[in-house]
């Protein structure tokens, strides 16, 4: 599939909804400074060309009494990396899978609980699965930002 070509409104339009995708249009048009009409004609666009895949609700874990944020640095078969990833998905507590290129600690998978033993079970649940569990880390805190597409274009064409 090819890239899709982004323009200086797509990029200002998806830095803008990866902040806050609860704008509206006439908020998104006053910002990028085009009509609201062309900010609908370019959602409708990005979401047809499938640059826009969704649309999702930042949560706070920690407020709702899920105070342990943790990590698991596994190794699957590579021939069973891509199977293991979608089975530790299916556990409730595990938030994101990353599957890594490298033979060895191949899987990095998160998890949240409100207690320890909530992060135990979880590690029980992996370790049942095709894997190897390597590495535990409590994560104190994540940084995290959305990718800003207007700066991007800056700095690929400088």
């Amino acid at each position: 599939m090819e890239p899709y070509d982004i323009d200086d409104v797509d990029a200002q339009l998806l830095s803008l909804l990866q902040k806050n995708a609860r704008y509206t249009a006439t908020e998104l048009a006053d910002r990028i400074g085009v009509s609201d009409n062309t900010i609908h004609n370019r959602m409708q666009r990005l979401e047809d060309e499938g640059v826009i895949t969704g649309y999702t609700t930042a949560v706070d874990h920690e407020r709702t009494g899920l105070s342990l944020y943790f990590s698991f640095i596994c190794t699957a078969r590579i021939s069973n990396r891509s199977r293991v990833a979608e089975k530790a998905m299916t556990i409730p507590e595990v938030i994101e899978v990353t599957e890594l290129m490298t033979g060895q600690q191949n899987l990095q998978i998160k998890a949240y609980g409100g207690e320890d033993e909530d992060i135990t079970r979880v590690a029980k649940q992996l370790d049942k699965l095709e894997l190897e569990i390597n590495d535990e880390n409590l994560i104190r805190e994540e940084r995290v930002k959305p990718l800003d597409y207007s700066d991007l274009e800056e700095t690929q064409t400088a």
